[in-house]
């Protein structure tokens, strides 16, 4: 009854040795050779990790049944010698921890970053995924319509699971996935191989009502099979596009939407699905936060809402400093944060030579400031920072926590976004280590400091 942490994968009876695996799933009741088959496979994927030969067989008490499943992924009658060879074969016995054999970030992909393992499905969504999954298709499929939203906060695999729902619903129907972050390039893949997926930018939801056409989302088989209208050239032009048309819209980055486009949305899910994903933000303040579109999606009554626990992508200490840097707990934890630094500069000058030398150690600096310099550099810096090993960032003096404990920006940015926000993000990519240079800031220095 192993499982593996933060994924809800559970094992019935594993031997794990230096140099081979030997696993048995046990059922009381009769099940059928597809259903054993499946399993066996999942479990073989989940222990793939390890790097070793697998033998995986299924026991079925009630009619004292003994199966196993080949390299040919078949499922076949196995005899008791077999096994007993396998369970007697030399070896060494693991016999340390066994979570530590099994890291759960190693499973969860996306499908922005890793589109080639995600079009060949090598991925398995966790046990609360796949009943989300299962609760919005059911509802689709009935009705054909409906809001839907599921939030979470990064790592807890929204994307993933958002795009495994449309590669479902393109089955049957054309659909649309709308991205609120620029990610046109590493769409590309995906543009090329989904043929019944349109990938749009935010900017392109059109805000007018609808011209009161009976036919929208009612596109017939053939049209499937059409050239795409739009293509990506469009798409980077920024071309709006009628959404009616779709059988499906998906948005990724939800929270990252207008009002007025929100409110779009909500008047195309009366007649087709659509379907948000977004960050919960619930360790900002509320100062910092952009209540107001996200308080239009809480306000519907007819949404049906989801929000996934269980965060994979991250490691668990940088989740938790995130979380306590962001809004300061009732009480210091006395856990370490061996993989979290934090240093001080009293100017411009020892807070370059501090980025130079953790950017030489390997790190990712993240630019909080919309600089001229910044824009020069182009769009290639930031939009690399998604899921890096090691971030570090500069927190100077506009940075303090309020009375509450909430991280605030004394301003906001020119475009009206809040620094806090970005910073928020922008951590939760880090993936291995976090660095923070505090230029010049000595009460957030402390504070960060009782937080170590």
């Amino acid at each position: 009854s192993f499982q593996i942490p933060r994924l809800g994968k559970e094992f019935d009876l594993l031997q794990i040795k230096d140099n081979h695996i030997v696993n048995i799933e046990l059922k009381s009741g009769v099940v059928s050779d597809q259903a054993i088959r499946k399993q066996l496979i999942q479990n073989r994927y989940y222990l793939s990790v390890l790097g070793r030969p697998i033998q995986s067989y299924t026991y079925i008490s009630s009619q004292n049944r003994l199966v196993r499943l080949t390299h040919h992924d078949h499922i076949v009658d196995a005899d008791w010698e077999r096994l007993c060879e396998d369970l007697q074969k030399e070896g060494t016995n693991y016999e340390g921890n066994i979570e530590d054999l099994f890291r759960a970030e190693l499973y969860l992909i996306s499908p922005i970053t890793d589109p080639v393992r995600f079009l060949k499905k090598e991925y398995f969504l966790t046990s609360q995924q796949r009943d989300i999954e299962k609760k919005i298709l059911r509802d689709i499929y009935a009705k054909q319509s409906g809001c839907f939203w599921f939030s979470g906060i990064p790592g807890t695999g929204k994307t993933l699971l958002l795009y495994d729902i449309a590669m479902k619903l393109s089955v049957r129907h054309r659909i649309c996935m709308v991205h609120c972050e620029e990610n046109g390039e590493k769409w590309r893949i995906l543009h090329e191989r989904l043929q019944r997926i349109d990938f749009l930018a935010d900017e392109q939801i059109r805000i007018e009502k609808k011209s009161g056409s009976q036919n929208s989302g009612q596109d017939s088989s053939r049209d499937y099979d059409q050239k795409k209208q739009f293509n990506c050239e469009e798409r980077k032009a920024g071309t709006q596009i009628p959404l009616e048309k779709y059988r499906g819209i998906l948005v990724d980055e939800a929270h990252l939407l207008s009002k007025d486009k929100i409110e779009r949305l909500l008047e195309l899910s009366k007649e087709q699905p659509v379907i948000f994903s977004s960050d919960s933000e619930d360790v900002i303040s509320s100062e910092e936060r952009d209540k107001e579109n996200i308080e239009k999606l809480e306000n519907q009554t007819d949404i049906k809402v989801f929000r996934l626990t269980n965060r994979i992508r991250t490691n668990a200490e940088l989740s938790t400093f995130i979380q306590n840097m962001m809004h300061l707990p009732p009480r210091m934890n006395s856990r370490g944060y061996p993989h979290i630094f934090v240093v001080y500069a009293n100017d411009d000058v020892e807070a370059e030579n501090l980025l130079s030398d953790y950017i030489k150690q390997g790190y990712q600096w993240v630019e909080i400031e919309e600089s001229e310099r910044q824009e020069a550099q182009a769009d290639l810096k930031m939009q690399a920072v998604r899921d890096m090993d090691k971030i570090v960032l500069l927190l100077d003096e506009r940075y303090y926590y309020d009375e509450e404990g909430y991280l605030r920006a004394a301003c906001f940015m020119k475009n009206g976004s809040s620094y806090v926000r970005k910073i928020f993000h922008r951590l939760n990519h880090a993936k291995e280590s976090i660095a923070l240079v505090v230029k010049n800031n000595e009460k957030v220095y402390n504070t960060l400091l009782d937080l170590l």
